[in-house]
């Protein structure tokens, strides 16, 4: 049976509204005391066993386990690519960054990838590239200005926790490149995986962050938490990563990566959205040109495959 591209559209689609309302479970449950360490441990816990029983049901639980060899990968993909991500992401936001400058920081992490491929895998630039890197680097400056007054201010240490999150996404992607990947692995095995070590990284994560911040909103930890903060933790797991990640999944296999990429934009766009609608956050029209800027960029990063591979026809057929 053909694999039908409208499952597709609509998985990836949404998948990336899914994502897009993290800031808004982070916002609320910081409401409610749970801090950003918190927040992502628990939405660590809560995943790994969502995943655990969708993985049940998809495959008897055979087939989840990884072989000995790549405990390293799976170890550093917990650490980088999930707990430090996460935990970054979650803390700029808890901390009353707006929600348009921590996920356009965020969407540095393709530009940042092109930079350290440059440096550690020695790949080269080509026009796509070279033009997509300034356009973030000049989208990032403008984002993270405080241009207008009457907007609330943009905390420095929120600015550094979003610039951190693209960077942690961009050397787990360069990583992934040096290692080929997680090939003979599903997707849903491997996220499962990631999630299981990032749980077990919380530990040590949250002893070296309490070494140089004591802010309550980052580093507390509440034993017994209300009802409500219980249930919108387990909302955050389900609604804004497991289910998200699985559709992920579905519409990467259906779909060739740079339209599955380019889908996904629907992310910070829809985050932004959610900013405004559920959490009052205004957008100026610099931020506005400066998100604009970034996510041109990765729409830029997203096509060039497809656009050398257009290339090599024309060329094959001439």
């Amino acid at each position: 049976m053909a694999k039908s591209p409208l499952v597709a559209y609509l998985s990836l689609i949404i998948a990336a509204v899914g994502f897009g309302s993290i800031p808004v479970f982070s916002f609320y449950l910081s409401l409610l005391g749970v801090s950003s360490l918190q927040q992502a441990l628990f939405r660590a816990i809560f995943t790994v066993i969502f995943l655990f029983i969708g993985l049940g049901f998809a495959f008897s639980f055979r087939n989840i386990w990884f072989r000995r060899e790549h405990t390293a990968h799976f170890a550093l993909y917990g650490l980088i690519g999930i707990a430090l991500s996460i935990f970054a992401y979650i803390t700029a936001i808890a901390i009353g960054t707006p929600v348009v400058v921590a996920v356009s920081l965020t969407y540095l992490y393709p530009a940042m990838t092109l930079i350290l491929s440059r440096i550690f895998l020695k790949e080269s630039f080509t026009i796509p590239r070279l033009v997509a890197v300034p356009l973030s680097i000049v989208g990032a400056v403008i984002v993270s200005l405080p241009l207008t007054p009457e907007l609330a201010p943009i905390p420095l240490l929120g600015i550094v926790f979003s610039f951190f999150n693209g960077v942690f996404a961009a050397c787990y992607m360069v990583l992934g490149r040096k290692w080929g990947g997680h090939e003979g692995y599903s997707p849903t095995v491997t996220t499962f995986w990631g999630y299981l070590f990032a749980v077990l990284w919380m530990g040590p994560l949250f002893l070296g962050v309490s070494l140089f911040l004591s802010d309550p909103r980052i580093v507390g930890f509440q034993l017994l938490l209300t009802p409500p903060a219980w249930l919108l933790l387990l909302a955050f797991a389900l609604f804004a990563t497991a289910i998200p990640y699985t559709l992920t999944n579905v519409g990467v296999e259906r779909l060739d990566a740079s339209a599955a990429s380019i889908l996904l934009l629907l992310d910070p766009i829809s985050a932004v959205f959610f900013g405004f609608l559920f959490l009052g956050q205004g957008l100026a029209l610099w931020q506005a040109i400066g998100a604009a800027l970034i996510l041109s960029a990765t729409v830029l990063i997203a096509l060039e495959p497809r656009f050398f591979k257009q290339k090599a026809n024309e060329k094959s057929s001439s």
